[in-house]
């Protein structure tokens, strides 16, 4: 074969090297092309349909947590959507088939085996995929899919088509276009062979080749005419590509250089980025520790008054108790449950301020009382432990400012009472005074609160007002307390125009200053505090609760039983007929039968997080059947989001947990009055 092709022309050697080096090279970059092709559709399919377990598998962990194969066969429907998946089977983890989804495979199709994390081809085509589905490491579940890859296939075919079109075109281009090229290319060299062998046997040097051309034959022939020159000429360009070449080591060595002090500025980045990386970890570590050392803080604080509540609440079980130990028992189950609720307060008031969510309502109140009420809350504790709690004003005090009084008055309980906490021995001092001239726009109002307790260190006073923080761990072991009442002390004061500020001595004590806006006081008398504060309060007339009667039917959705028996005495004390419902469908359906018995329900205290069907859903289905009662939400979230979603449910009004039995009566008074009777009585005087 090759001594074949040595002996044919060089145009046929010439039409014959284009036409092969040309198809061997187009055949080449399609196999190349449709190949890596392939393997990227292939590759593609295989990442699709892992990240589709992927997310199937942590979308079925509560479906199996929760036992719940209609969420799981719901969640596996969904892969109608992607018609490649021709089965789809959630395991248990015990192996068993807890849900399915078939789609054009037969109802009966099952895997051979349950195989490991991963993926396959089988002997068809099809590509098996499998997610085990892990829990703190325990086996819960495993994801399994069935594929077709037909559309993988019909595009692999397509490309042979593609392929064998374009190479019969490109081929039959190349062999016209060759043969035309070939004449250009083999005549010159024809001709200059032919001239040199004249040469060669003639030794006539004087002869030269005409050049025809400019491209490389031309250049050729050029060369073969200055033969002779080239030897002189070679010493020159020789001498030059020696001076190019020094200018070329110069430039490298400077690039090499620059390169060098890249490389120094790049490692030195990287040496900081390290060192930001251990600050950081350093810094991530600390707030773990702080967080840790607060949640064993509040476990303590919460564990606390349930203890008391639980073992007096035995207690009160005990036959042969006095009245006396009883009603004391009583008394201090309710003094531990309210600090215990004044807790979940504390970190309620912290979440809706982290959220954005903490409103600030302004009215006109009286600074002087806030001040004497707080100290008048105090001082029973100051007096316990022989501190005096002092109260002074300098200067004239505004009559009316404009805040939230409740807020302000949140504020300066803190901060007295603690001073009084962290005190064991000498005074507290709670100075009032204005820190602008009243005639300013919105001057502030100042309330230094001083004490000679324990003091902070200097390393502490920064951490003070961190969330989850106090200055010591053995603070709280000592004096109990969250470490969040300062942090949301601070935060009301700013949202108050104002801010607090703290200066401490170790061991002599601390001064705590606040201050607020009071908004303009332009028309609000100013007044002597201390005077005004030695004044006698006036005295209120309020009236005793009257008795009060219901008379009508009421239906207690409550899945809770203590709830139940709680709730339903309440009412049924008032003379209302209570019906539970442990569900939110069960509760649907007794309203529906009480309205087709002609005996509807005069009300409907609903629990919104219930079974089967929550408290949300069930008055939503009533409100689509025109239902017309008043459905009161119960329920122990306390956010004002949490009341807006009752509302956009259906229910009237709201009512959190714990139930206060005076409010519960009022809105059952609110939207029943033809039901209620209230009997008079007689007016009593409150200070």
């Amino acid at each position: 074969m090759i001594s074949f092709f040595k002996n044919l022309s060089i145009n046929t050697k010439l039409n014959l090297l284009v036409s092969v080096a040309g198809g061997v090279a187009l055949l080449l970059s399609s196999i190349a092309f449709v190949g890596n092709d392939y393997q990227m559709i292939r590759e593609s399919k295989i990442r699709q349909l892992t990240v589709l377990a992927d997310v199937l598998a942590a979308n079925s962990t509560a479906a199996l947590n929760f036992d719940d194969p209609a969420a799981a066969n719901e969640l596996l429907n969904s892969l109608q959507v992607t018609p490649a998946v021709r089965f789809a089977c959630l395991f248990d983890g015990h192996g068993r088939v807890f849900a399915k989804h078939v789609n054009g495979a037969p109802m009966d199709f099952r895997p051979p085996y349950l195989p490991e994390t991963g993926h396959e081809f089988t002997e068809d085509g099809s590509l098996d995929v499998t997610k085990r589905i892990l829990q703190d490491g325990d086996l819960v579940g495993t994801i399994y899919l069935h594929a077709a890859m037909d559309d993988l296939d019909d595009q692999l075919t397509r490309y042979a088509y593609i392929v064998v079109f374009v190479m019969a075109i490109s081929l039959g281009g190349s062999f016209l276009f060759s043969s035309r090229l070939q004449r250009l290319i083999a005549g010159p060299v024809l001709r200059l062979a032919k001239t040199a062998r004249r040469i060669s046997t003639e030794g006539d040097y004087s002869v030269r080749v005409q050049k025809e051309a400019g491209d490389e034959i031309g250049t050729l022939y050029d060369d073969f005419n200055r033969m002779l020159d080239c030897i002189q000429k070679s010493e020159r360009e020789l001498e030059e590509a020696r001076d190019e070449l020094e200018v070329r080591v110069r430039q490298r060595t400077l690039e090499l250089s620059q390169a060098n002090q890249s490389l120094t500025q790049e490692i030195a980045e990287r040496r900081r980025t390290e060192e930001e990386l251990k600050l950081s970890k350093e810094v991530a570590e600390r707030a773990n520790r702080v967080k840790s050392e607060f949640l064993a803080n509040m476990s303590h604080e919460i564990r606390t008054p349930i203890t008391a509540v639980l073992g007096f609440s035995e207690l009160l079980s005990e036959p042969d108790l006095s009245v006396e130990s009883r009603q004391d028992y009583v008394s201090t189950i309710v003094r531990n449950g309210e600090h215990l609720l004044g807790l979940i307060n504390d970190i309620l008031d912290l979440s809706k301020i982290e959220a954005g969510r903490m409103t600030i309502e302004k009215t006109a109140c009286s600074p002087i009382n806030i001040v004497n009420d707080v100290a008048s809350l105090v001082r029973p504790r100051a007096t316990d432990k022989g501190l005096a709690l002092n109260v002074r004003y300098r200067g004239k005090m505004p009559e009316t400012i404009q805040t939230d009084m409740t807020r302000l008055r949140q504020i300066l309980f803190n901060l007295v009472g603690n001073a009084v906490k962290f005190t064991e021995k000498g005074e507290v001092d709670l100075l009032v005074e204005m820190a602008d001239p009243p005639d300013v726009d919105d001057p502030r109002l100042k309330f230094t609160v001083s004490d000679t307790g324990l003091g902070i260190k200097p390393e502490q006073l920064a951490r003070i007002f961190q969330p989850f923080t106090q200055a010591d761990t053995s603070t709280s072991r000592r004096f109990g307390g969250t470490g969040l009442g300062l942090v949301i002390s601070r935060r009301f004061a700013r949202m108050l125009g104002g801010d607090i500020t703290v200066e401490s001595q170790f061991g002599k004590g601390s001064k705590f200053q606040v201050t607020i806006t009071t908004g303009s006081l332009r028309g609000i008398q100013m007044v002597d505090g201390y005077a005004e504060s030695l004044k006698p309060r006036p005295e209120t007339k309020t009236e005793a609760a009257p008795a009060f009667y219901f008379h009508g039917r009421i239906l207690l959705a409550e899945d809770g039983p203590d709830n139940q028996r709680l709730i339903s005495f309440i009412l049924r004390r008032v003379g209302a007929t209570v019906d539970i419902a442990p569900n939110g469908q069960i509760a649907v359906d007794k309203v529906l039968q009480s309205e087709e018995a002609g005996t509807p329900y005069d009300l409907v205290l609903m629990d919104m997080q219930m079974p089967v069907l929550d408290g949300y859903g069930a008055t939503s289905r009533l409100r689509q059947m025109k239902c017309a009662v008043p459905i009161i939400a119960l329920t122990a979230h306390a956010m004002q989001g949490d009341r807006d979603k009752c509302r956009s449910a259906g229910c009237d009004d709201y009512a959190t947990k714990p139930i206060d039995r005076k409010a519960l009566l009022s809105l059952i008074s609110k939207y029943c009055p033809d039901k209620c009777e209230h009997a008079p009585a007689e007016a009593s005087s409150d200070a």
